[in-house]
C-alpha cells in the first residue's frame, strides 16, 4: 500500500464512522470492483474526502485481488493466456 494511503486508513473509521471491513463489505456487496468507480461511489454517495476514499478502494481492491496466501493473481484476468 502506498505510505501515503497508511495514515489515512489509519483514521477511516475516526473520520467515517466506519471500520475498513465494513466499507470494503459495501463495496463487495455493491459489485464494485475498480479503483475509479469505488472512489466515485465513496466520494458521491458517503460523503467521504477524496483521500480516504482512494485509501479505502485501494486497501479493499487489493485485498480482493489477492489469494489466500496474500499472493495477487498471476493470470491477468482480462488475457486469455492459453
Amino acid at each position: 500500500m502506498p505510505s501515503r494511503h497508511v495514515a489515512d486508513i489509519r483514521q477511516v473509521e475516526g473520520k467515517t464512522g466506519r471500520k475498513v471491513e465494513e466499507w470494503c463489505a459495501l463495496l463487495e456487496a455493491n459489485g464494485v470492483g475498480e479503483r475509479r468507480d469505488a472512489v466515485n461511489f465513496l466520494r458521491d454517495g458517503y460523503a467521504i474526502s477524496h483521500a480516504v476514499a482512494l485509501a479505502i478502494a485501494d486497501h479493499c481492491l487489493r485485498r480482493s485481488r489477492t489469494d489466500e496466501f496474500g499472493v495477487e493473481s498471476f493470470w491477468d484476468e482480462e488475457e486469455d493466456r492459453w
